[in-house]
């Protein structure tokens, strides 16, 4: 038993296959094939409705991006975090470069939620980015004030309403005239990404960057 549960730490700091298609990789996180798989963003994005200047990310979704977020999410992946978290790294640095005081904000998950999963994947990346980047993250200025059902579960007409009020800023004088970049893992109808910027404006920032791994490749480009 006791091996069994080390081998099983082991295969979520290290996996030893590919977490899309369970060839063995030699500890990589996806195997070379899937590599080739993924689809780059390119330019920023719009999320329209919303006070969200851009949105950028390193990936468009797609099956393997998919995996490597459910890996993340649901099987304690802590090498998906730091992998995705360099590419939304190496996407934010070029529109980062002309902020005066940017401040990364994670989409927060429910305490509920939080309590059985254990971690915050989005603080997760946060993390991360933070690091390579040296941009601040500020954890607590948003708050998810009442349990929402998965997003994925639920039609498209469904979303907007499940995640109507849904957050809540704690405080606004951390984020009162400041560059605020939201981290979360995917942005795919937007509605939970539309939900924060609402809260978030009201804390008068100068602006809000929404920062995810990948999005929808029908989200419009900027110019």
């Amino acid at each position: 038993m006791v091996k069994g549960f080390c081998l099983f730490l082991i295969d979520c700091i290290f996996p030893r296959k590919c977490v899309s298609c369970d060839s063995f990789t030699g500890g990589s996180l996806v195997c070379d094939t899937c590599r080739g798989r993924f689809v780059p963003a390119g330019t920023a994005g719009l999320l329209p409705g919303t006070p969200a200047r851009q949105v950028i990310s390193p990936f468009f979704t797609s099956a393997v991006l998919l995996d490597v977020v459910r890996f993340l999410k649901f099987e304690g992946g802590s090498a998906a975090a730091e992998w995705l978290g360099q590419g939304m790294s190496e996407v934010l640095r070029p529109y980062s470069e002309g902020l005066d005081a940017p401040v990364i904000v994670p989409v927060p998950l429910h305490w509920t939620r939080l309590v059985r999963r254990g971690y915050d994947q989005a603080g997760l990346l946060a993390g991360v980015i933070s690091r390579d980047t040296g941009i601040p993250v500020c954890r607590k200025a948003l708050a998810r004030k009442k349990r929402t059902k998965a997003q994925s579960s639920l039609e498209r007409e469904e979303r907007g309403d499940n995640m109507a009020g849904a957050f809540r800023v704690r405080s606004a004088a951390p984020l009162c005239g400041r560059d605020i970049i939201l981290v979360d893992d995917l942005v795919t109808s937007g509605e939970t990404a539309s939900a924060c910027c609402r809260a978030l404006d009201e804390a008068g920032p100068s602006s809000i960057t929404i920062l995810c791994a990948g999005r929808k490749k029908s989200r419009k480009k900027l110019g």
